[in-house]
């Protein structure tokens, strides 16, 4: 009896927080930036490539936001695109969002698909009405047989908010 107590009281904190969250919250980010990727063959190897691609800003909390992403980029001369699910942590300002979160997701690149996991850091912050800004760093291991590819994103862009 006591757990199920339990169960409805978690279940009503949690339609109270989502329904707290108003539907204009929910963004489309579009970005470009650098891509760093380096392997550990003895030497660091650095071999920093363009990249860009979108993510999709789903607050489920004020302070927990879910954001699927795709990345397109150069990795070992061929290109590369990363489909990721991150789970970021905000810390709303006035104007302002800090975010940390943990990503994990795949990486396609030439015939192989790997996947991979990693850590960013953020902000963003409003410009007008429905139109912010952020910047991003994510720092990411590729799990790919016989190499360590460890790569580096840092990117900057626009976040369309509805």
């Amino acid at each position: 009896m006591r757990k199920l107590g339990v169960l409805v009281c978690f279940g009503i904190m949690m339609v109270v927080a989502v329904a707290t969250v108003s539907a204009q919250d929910v963004g489309l980010g579009v970005g470009a930036g650098m891509t760093l990727p380096t392997r550990e063959s003895g030497a660091q190897e650095w071999d920093a490539a363009f990249n860009w691609g979108f993510y999709v800003n789903i607050p489920l909390l004020a302070t927990f936001h879910l954001s699927p992403s795709a990345e397109l980029y150069k990795l070992d001369g061929a290109y590369a695109t990363d489909i990721a699910l991150a789970f970021k942590f905000m810390v709303p300002l006035n104007n302002l969002a800090v975010y940390a979160g943990f990503v994990p997701g795949l990486t396609a690149s030439g015939t192989t698909t790997n996947a991979h996991v990693g850590v960013l850091g953020g902000l963003s912050f409003d410009l007008v009405s429905n139109l912010g800004a952020f910047a991003q760093l994510k720092y990411k291991n590729l799990f790919a047989d016989e190499r360590n590819v460890r790569v580096f994103h840092l990117n900057g862009g626009v976040l369309f908010t509805f």
